[in-house]
């Protein structure tokens, strides 16, 4: 049964991401200050990044901590300082349904017996470009996990809610040192509050609750989810 229904969550999402990646959407770069790269779809080739660059949703973006940002797309505009990798397909709005069947199959990512198969599930489409080849574009050293966490929180403060949230569950899905990282869960839950998704935000409070031993955060998150649940009442009485 498990099976099956991964098999389909697999198949919705590649009919989803097709349809995306097959979408004419471009972006400019509207300003850019210190030094940025480029990835063109699935290519390993990076290429520096100029102002008045086009850029589409199979590009992935990324530059160091003394730059600065601003990309400007069809009802679309985000900002922000350096040291990210973001893939431009997360610069999109999602229906809750869209973004619900997306974080079901992260969490399907995270259980065991996928993540046994990760390096055949890759992450493509509404993702971009194979997130593993990121390294090439890095130099000796770097940590790619924390420019994404980066990206993820750059997100997040332009109001791409949706995105923030699965590409979150994304990293922590492929890198061990952001499995727990609490900063990121946050964002999950607070992206879902945003988008009054306030069931699901009340649960990736609890799983925090279950995984942290600090009573100070503990207790704050349970005042939390004591006012979303009165948020949830209201908003069901109102239906």
């Amino acid at each position: 049964m498990i099976r099956k229904i991964l098999i389909l969550s697999l198949l919705i999402l590649s009919f989803i991401s097709h349809s995306v990646s097959s979408e004419n959407y471009t972006y400019k770069v509207k300003k850019l200050n210190g030094t940025a790269q480029v990835r063109h779809g699935a290519r390993e080739v990076w290429e520096k990044l100029s102002v008045g660059d086009t850029l589409r949703p199979t590009d992935t973006i990324f530059f160091d901590k003394n730059s600065y940002i601003e990309i400007e797309g069809a009802k679309t505009f985000f900002k922000s300082n350096g040291s990210l990798i973001i893939n431009i397909s997360d610069l999109r709005r999602l229906s809750k349904e869209e973004l619900l069947l997306q974080l079901a199959f992260e969490e399907m990512k995270a259980i065991p017996e996928m993540k046994k198969d990760k390096p055949n599930a890759r992450s493509t489409g509404i993702y971009g470009a194979d997130i593993e080849k990121e390294k090439t574009g890095l130099k000796a050293g770097w940590n790619s996990a924390k420019f994404w966490a980066s990206g993820v929180k750059a997100l997040f403060e332009n109001g791409f809610y949706e995105t923030a949230s699965i590409r979150a569950k994304d990293l922590m899905s492929r890198f061990d040192e952001l499995k727990d990282d609490i900063e990121l869960k946050m964002i999950i839950a607070t992206s879902l509050e945003k988008l009054e998704l306030y069931g699901e935000a009340i649960s990736e409070l609890n799983k925090i609750i279950l995984t942290s031993r600090d009573p100070n955060l503990n207790s704050k998150i349970e005042r939390k989810i004591q006012n979303l649940k009165l948020k949830l009442a209201s908003l069901r009485e109102k239906r």
